[in-house]
């Protein structure tokens, strides 16, 4: 069953899909998460990008075991430019860095449409996503945080404004301080602390090479002040 894969990551992003959307799953590997919402009655229909052909077959077949081929479309593409005709209306694009999300979203100028819904889940580097995000004109709606086989995730739901956002550096590497409500939840708290453990590392090697730290001591202030204030 489909079901008993699901993580909590997958399960936080569901959380993010709009009911009836028509999702298009962006490097969609075994297809989990679609395949789980359509079993659900959530989402009407899904399309299933991958950029090799491997991970489509496999979605393939666990869409078949699941009795939900009929709602599913697969493409061969690279990211999510080649996917404007093919009526999605939420976007996940989950499990990969940053960077590549930002080259993604960047790469599909459809994406730039109020209707839509984009939700993300960057493995590394969400500084590079956010920045991607305000820069081209998206507003990040909601941030959520899960943790799940003791590894701490973000998961962002942005759409399209039209005008970009300024931001500060803090809101790069943390989010915006309006998406924290005190008092925060165990799993905000768990995922900033581990930000703390990192910076705190960072600054402790780059003292011991007598590297200036003046970067990582602003950012490590603002992350205090989302936390303990």
């Amino acid at each position: 069953m489909i079901a008993e894969r699901i993580s909590k990551r997958l399960l936080a992003a569901a959380d993010l899909v709009r009911e009836g959307a028509v999702l298009a799953d962006v490097g969609t590997d075994h297809a989990y998460l679609p395949i789980y919402l359509l079993t659900m009655g959530k989402i009407s229909r899904a399309v299933l990008s991958d950029i090799n052909e491997g991970p489509l077959a496999s979605a393939r077949a666990n869409a078949a075991s699941s009795g939900v081929s009929h709602l599913v479309r697969t493409r061969l593409c690279d990211g999510a430019s080649e996917l404007s005709g093919e009526g999605a209306t939420d976007y996940t694009i989950l499990g990969m860095g940053g960077e590549l999300i930002a080259d993604i979203i960047a790469a599909a100028p459809h994406l730039k449409d109020p209707a839509l819904r984009i939700i993300i889940q960057p493995m590394s580097r969400p500084e590079a996503a956010r920045r991607a995000l305000f820069t081209l004109g998206f507003s990040i709606k909601k941030e959520v945080y899960c943790t799940d086989a003791g590894k701490h995730y973000v998961l962002m739901h942005a759409e399209y404004s039209g005008s970009p956002e300024s931001f500060t550096e803090a809101d790069l590497h943390f989010g915006k301080a309006e998406h924290f409500k005190k008092p925060l939840s165990a799993e905000e708290i768990e995922y900033m602390k581990e930000k703390e453990r990192v910076l705190l590392k960072i600054i402790s090697g780059k003292e011991a090479g007598g590297d200036p730290t003046d970067k990582e001591r602003e950012l490590l202030l603002a992350l205090r002040e989302r936390i303990y204030d």
